[in-house]
């Protein structure tokens, strides 16, 4: 926080200057309408400015003095102005998302008028607390010192457990308690709703690094092959990447999402939380929230990767037209000097004798007779055919219906917005054995929304075709997208 950082922070922060300008009410109160009250991550272009002209005409009718502007100059500006980013999502049709700079000044002034009820430095502290000591046990690599950690935590348990077993007393939160780590959890949820923005932020910056890396002249072209077709692991890897995948991962577990759903549920059934239940909702839809944001980021790297592929592509168009231009370079000169011809005797010289191969030299396969064979089918005295097995065969044939598995994709993507194979396989089990397995990864091969990701392998057990018999598979991680 020096003299020089904080003055050029107030000259050029977009944050600040959003709040300093005159239409900040205007700016602020529309765009947490649009992306914070309705919690949508990126809206269309034509649906807000639909909006953005009402609102506007809503507020003259209220403030006279308001001098309105129509909504594609206000959009356009605000663009200019680092409060909105305009991108393409695979269509023609233009969205817009919220920058991380109007993200800090809506999550500043929602602080700003959030109604505490106290300040809850117990709770705050604990959790300080806990960090510390979750920092400290997991940093360490020596397996005695684990394992003495575990058994002081193993006896803590367990002399709670033989407290609650003699006196038959859960020692149970106070209603001051309850509602300070309440208020701290609509807090965090908040904040990391906001933080989404420079999440995203951060991808684009790392994509940007590997596009100056790509873009040096003196690159070889093996090297950019191999920066390109890694660029999504390069994302992955980065420590921006470790932490979003990791918490990614925990949400698309179905059993984990359940657990979150269960915990939001039961706490807001509290008799104690009643009194703010009502007033902070946030933390009730952090599930969906947490959803749409985190799919954006990850559509959003998919198409920053494309664009990291493309340029490999744009490189060898422009090599491949600056050969053309060699050759019709040399096509040129070879007419300026068709009709001066070489003075010297030999022109071209080649070194030894032509050797020349035709065809029509080579000897034809020399054409042999073959014995005509004779041959006499005898049907007396023919042994008894029993075909009870082979019909039963051919009667208990089946197919593998992949229209009635799509139709279970699309039903389980009703309720979540991706899908594992292994939890799908939860919902609908298995009843066809490996030929089903097979049509799943198909299905997943076949379609451009689907992903799978080779770097992650699952353990499946299904039931096989023969009874009582279970079969173990070793597949990569399949992902089922809406």
């Amino acid at each position: 926080m020096e003299y020089e950082q904080i003055k050029r922070e107030l000259e050029t922060s977009a944050t600040l200057k959003l709040l300093r300008s005159r239409n900040a009410a205007l700016v602020l109160s529309f765009l947490h309408k649009q992306f914070k009250v309705i919690q949508q991550v990126s809206v269309a272009q034509l649906e807000l400015e639909e909006k953005l002209g009402d609102y506007v005409e809503f507020l003259q009718d209220i403030y006279p003095d308001l001098c309105p502007r129509s909504p594609k100059e206000y959009l356009s500006e605000w663009c200019d102005d680092q409060l909105l980013r305009k991108t393409f999502d695979n269509s023609d049709d233009p969205v817009f998302t919220l920058t991380p700079a109007a993200e800090k000044a809506i999550t500043w002034l929602e602080d700003l008028q959030q109604r505490d009820e106290f300040v809850g430095t117990e709770s705050r502290f604990l959790q300080i607390f806990s960090l510390l000591k979750e920092i400290q046990d997991r940093s360490t690599t020596d397996v005695e010192t684990r394992i003495a950690q575990l058994e002081q935590d193993r006896d803590r348990i367990q002399l709670e457990i033989d407290h609650i077993r003699q006196t038959g007393v859960v020692e149970r939160y106070s209603q001051t308690r309850l509602q300070e780590r309440f208020l701290l959890a609509n807090q965090v949820t908040r904040q990391l709703i906001a933080d989404f923005r420079d999440v995203e932020q951060n991808f684009r910056k790392l994509t940007r690094t590997v596009q100056e890396a790509q873009l040096q002249q003196d690159t070889r072209k093996g090297a950019v092959v191999s920066r390109v077709l890694d660029a999504d692991q390069e994302l992955k890897d980065s420590d921006q990447g470790r932490s979003f995948y990791t918490f990614w991962n925990f949400l698309m577990s179905t059993s984990k999402r359940q657990e979150l759903k269960s915990l939001i549920q039961n706490v807001y059934q509290l008799d104690e939380l009643q009194p703010l239940t009502h007033e902070y909702e946030f933390l009730r839809r952090i599930e969906r929230s947490l959803l749409n944001a985190g799919e954006y980021i990850v559509q959003s790297n998919h198409r920053l990767t494309e664009k990291l592929r493309q340029m490999l592509d744009e490189r060898n168009l422009r090599e491949n037209r600056r050969v053309a231009e060699l050759i019709t370079d040399v096509q040129r000169l070879a007419r300026k000097v068709a009709n001066d011809m070489p003075t010297e005797p030999d022109f071209w010289v080649l070194e030894g004798e032509p050797a020349v191969n035709l065809v029509m030299e080579r000897p034809l396969h020399p054409l042999v007779e073959s014995e005509t064979p004779t041959f006499s089918l005898d049907f007396t005295n023919l042994p008894e055919v029993m075909l009870d097995e082979e019909i039963a065969e051919l009667y208990q044939q089946f197919y593998v219906d992949e229209d009635l598995l799509v139709q279970r994709i699309a039903h389980a993507l009703e309720h979540c917005s991706t899908i594992s194979l292994t939890d799908l396989i939860q919902l609908y089990p298995v009843t066809q054995g490996l030929p089903e397995m097979v049509a799943y990864l198909a299905i997943a091969t076949l379609s451009n929304r689907h992903f799978i990701n080779t770097s992650t392998i699952d353990s499946i057990t299904i039931p096989s075709l023969e009874p009582e018999t279970q079969l173990r598979l070793t597949v990569p991680q399949i992902i089922f997208r809406r």
